[in-house]
C-alpha cells in the first residue's frame, strides 16, 4: 500500500475529526482571504485614481463627507455654495445657457469672474436634498450627458481632441451614454434616470413621478412635491453610484416651492433684511415658484443671485490641479478636494486600524487551527500506536511513518486553505452585492491576489509544523512493546 493510500486510510478511520480540523482551518483563511479581498478592491471601488474629475468643490467642512456625498449618494449634503461659484466656470467652458437667468430680471449683473484663474476642462453643478421611492434625486445641467442647454446630443469632429476634453466623463475614457430616450432640457420638467432605477422602479420613458421631499425613513409619511417630471432618457449602466439617481434639469429644482421658499430665506438672512411678504401656500397658483411657457418652458421667479448648489464637479489639467484646491481651500466659504486623495486617506487613516486588526484576528484563527490540527493528529498517534508498530514490523521506515504524519498534517493544511479560499471569495461575493446596493456597484471579488496565494503557503508551513510534535512521537514508537496483544 503506497503513502497516500494509507494517508486516505487513516483520516477516513478518523472522519469526523479529520472534517472538524478542516473547518476550522477554513474558516480561519476564509475569514483572513475576505479580508484582503474587501481591502484590495475595496480600495479600488472607493479609493480609484481614473475618476472622470480631479476637482470636488463644496462648502466648507468635511471632505470625507463632500466625497461620499457627491460621488457615491450615501451622505448627507453639509451646505451650499452659490451658483455664481459654478457659472464663472461654466461660462468660460460655453455650456451654460446665455438665457440661464430669471425672466423678470430687467438688469442682469455681469458675469461673475472665477477666482480659479487656470483652464478649465469641463464643469458641472449638482443640487440634492430630493429622493423618489429611496432613490436620490440629482439636479445639474444636460451638459453631464454630453447635451447642449436643449438637451441635443454635442457633436464632436473626429480628431478634435480639445472639443472632445469638454464633454464630462465618469471615468476617463468613459462617458455617460443613454439607453433609450435622450438627454433633457435645461428648462423642462424631465428627467434621465440610471439603469438601476429604472429596473427597480419600472419608470421608462414617458413615464411621469414626483419628488419625495429629502430621504424618509420608514414609517416617516412622505413630503411629496407637487411637480411632475416626464422621464425622457434611461442611462446605460456605468457601474458607478449614478446608477442609482434620478437626474433632474437644476431649473426645475429651484422651480419647487419649498427649494425657493428656502433659498429666499437664506438670503434674507445672509443680508440682514426683513423678508418680503409671501404670498400664502394655499393659493397654488399665486404660491408657485415658476410659471410654465406654451412649450413646457420654465420660467422661474427666483432671483438668479438667490441660486445655491450643493457641489461643483470640475476638471483640470492635472498640472493645475493642485492650483483649483488651493484657492478654493482658501476662500472663507469653500473648499475644495481632490476625491481619489480624500479616499485613499480615508482607507489608510480610518479603516487601515480595522483592517489590521482583522488581520490579527485571521491570524490567530489559523494559529487556532494550526493547534488543532497537532492535537488532532497527536491524539491519533498516540491511539494508534499499535497500527505504528505493525507498519514497523512490515518494513516501513521511521522517515517513512515521519513523512505519513507530517503528510497528513500537511494535506489538512492544504485542503482546508483551498476550501477556505473558496469560502472567502465567496463571502466577498455577498459583500460585493450589498454594496451594489448600497453605492451602485460592487468589487471584484473573483480576483485572486498574490498576499492570498502567500496566505495559503503559509498555513500549509504552518500544518506541516503542526504535524511536527505527532510526526517524532510517532518516530520513537517501540515496535516491541506495541506488539504486545492487547
Amino acid at each position: 500500500m503506497n503513502i497516500f493510500a494509507l494517508l486516505f486510510k487513516q483520516m477516513r478511520q478518523r472522519s469526523l475529526s479529520t472534517a472538524l480540523t478542516l473547518l476550522s482551518v477554513m474558516l480561519g483563511v476564509a475569514l483572513a482571504v475576505a479580508i484582503m479581498i474587501c481591502q484590495r478592491e475595496g480600495r479600488a471601488a472607493f479609493g480609484q485614481t481614473d475618476y472622470g474629475y480631479n476637482v470636488l468643490i463644496g462648502p466648507k467642512g468635511s471632505g470625507l463627507q463632500l466625497v461620499m456625498n457627491t460621488v457615491y449618494h450615501i451622505d448627507v449634503s453639509q451646505g451650499n455654495v452659490p451658483f455664481e461659484e459654478y457659472e464663472a466656470l461654466a461660462r468660460r467652458t460655453g455650456s451654460l445657457p446665455k438665457e440661464f437667468a430669471p425672466a423678470d430680471a430687467t438688469q442682469p449683473a455681469a458675469a461673475p469672474r472665477s477666482p480659479y484663474p487656470g483652464p478649465v476642462s469641463w464643469v458641472v453643478p449638482y443640487a440634492v436634498g430630493d429622493s423618489y421611492k429611496g432613490f436620490r434625486i440629482v439636479a445639474t445641467m444636460p451638459i453631464l450627458f454630453g447635451a447642449n442647454p436643449d438637451g441635443k446630443p454635442i457633436v464632436v469632429p473626429e480628431g478634435d481632441a480639445r472639443a472632445a476634453s469638454h464633454i464630462p466623463e465618469y471615468r476617463p475614457g468613459h462617458r455617460y451614454t443613454i439607453a433609450q430616450g435622450q438627454p433633457f432640457a435645461y428648462n423642462k420638467f424631465e428627467a434621465v434616470i440610471g439603469s438601476e432605477v429604472a429596473a427597480a422602479t419600472g419608470l421608462k420613458v414617458g413615464d411621469k413621478f414626483q419628488a419625495t421631499h429629502g430621504m424618509p425613513k420608514e414609517g416617516e409619511t412622505p413630503d411629496i412635491h407637487d411637480e411632475i417630471w416626464t422621464v425622457v432618457g434611461v442611462l446605460d449602466k456605468t457601474f458607478t453610484a449614478n446608477d442609482r439617481v434620478l437626474f433632474i434639469p437644476l431649473m426645475s429644482f429651484y422651480s419647487i416651492w419649498e427649494h425657493a421658499e428656502g433659498l429666499d430665506a437664506i438670503a434674507d438672512i445672509a443680508s440682514n433684511t426683513r423678508p418680503a411678504p409671501k404670498p400664502a401656500a394655499t393659493q397654488e397658483e399665486e404660491a408657485k415658484a415658476y410659471t410654465l411657457n406654451p412649450d413646457g418652458t420654465i420660467n422661474l421667479k427666483l432671483p438668479k443671485d438667490k441660486w445655491e448648489i450643493s457641489a461643483i464637479l470640475l476638471k483640470t489639467p492635472p498640472t493645475t490641479q493642485g492650483q483649483a484646491i488651493f484657492v478654493y481651500k482658501n476662500r472663507p466659504d469653500t473648499m475644495a478636494v481632490n476625491p481619489a486623495t480624500v479616499m485613499a486617506e480615508f482607507f489608510d487613516d480610518i479603516l487601515g486600524s480595522i483592517v489590521e486588526m482583522f488581520r490579527v484576528m485571521a491570524g490567530i484563527v489559523v494559529v487556532v487551527a494550526a493547534v488543532s490540527i497537532l492535537v488532532s493528529i497527536y491524539n491519533s498517534v498516540a491511539a494508534r500506536n499499535r497500527e505504528v508498530a505493525i507498519l514497523r514490523a512490515l518494513g516501513a521506515t521511521k522517515t517513512r511513518i515521519l513523512t505519513l504524519v507530517c503528510l497528513e498534517a500537511t494535506f489538512i493544511g492544504l485542503m482546508g486553505g483551498i476550501a477556505g479560499l473558496v469560502a472567502g471569495h465567496l463571502a466577498a461575493a455577498a459583500a460585493s452585492a450589498y454594496l451594489a446596493q448600497w453605492i451602485g456597484h460592487g468589487i471584484a471579488w473573483w480576483r485572486a491576489g498574490w498576499m492570498e496565494l502567500l496566505y495559503l503557503g503559509v498555513v500549509v508551513l504552518v500544518s506541516f509544523a503542526a504535524g511536527l510534535v505527532p510526526a517524532f512521537k510517532a518516530f520513537r514508537t517501540q515496535v516491541a512493546a506495541n506488539l504486545v496483544a492487547e
